[in-house]
């Protein structure tokens, strides 16, 4: 029987309880193996030195992973070239795993912009697990309707990685925000 995988995607920076909530969703809604959380060293829709380096987020989310069983931390893209595009991931995933059923967690903000990303037609042949984003824009996407594309009643978080960063650097507390286990890190760092 073919082992049932969700991918979550991002840069994580950091990784908090708006992202661990999702993660246990999918992982019971879907009735998944396992949920990866692939980390992304760059997106190709973020600037890079705003981010943390990505060994550094690797081990704070490994941390994290080590005591959760279902939840992988995934350093896949870190073996792949720039620009780190989605399809070209789930390409070398399904020819590393080919007897996996991967199944991609995705914001709704993202599936609006999806029919721009590199070889989306790829990602379409997956099954596309959508979770509610507060968006800017009111406009559905219209790949809503498109057959492997999945929306589901995820809760909606309300905690985002620039407010965590905001709030380190103001010296606020994040310990609502993120595991105890991944704030110790983000202090020590």
């Amino acid at each position: 029987m073919n082992k049932n995988i969700g991918l979550f995607f991002g840069t994580f920076d950091p990784l908090h309880n708006g992202h661990i909530a999702i993660a246990k969703y999918f992982l019971k809604e879907v009735n998944l193996d396992e949920i990866w959380l692939v980390i992304t060293p760059i997106s190709p829709f973020k600037q890079a030195n705003k981010l943390t380096n990505y060994y550094t987020r690797f081990k704070i989310i490994n941390n994290y992973c080590k005591k959760n069983s279902n939840i992988i931390c995934s350093d896949v893209e870190f073996n792949l070239n720039p620009p780190y595009n989605t399809s070209d991931t789930l390409m070398y995933l399904n020819k590393e795993y080919p007897k996996t059923d991967f199944k991609i967690i995705l914001g709704e903000d993202n599936l609006n912009t999806l029919h721009l990303w590199s070889n989306h037609e790829l990602i379409l042949e997956h099954k596309i697990c959508v979770y509610p984003r507060k968006s800017l824009s009111k406009e559905k996407s219209k790949l809503i309707s498109h057959p492997n594309v999945n929306l589901y009643n995820a809760p909606i978080m309300e905690i985002s990685s620039t407010l965590i960063r905001k709030n380190i650097l103001e010296k606020i507390s994040i310990s609502h925000l993120v595991p105890k286990e991944i704030e110790e890190m983000l202090i020590e760092k």
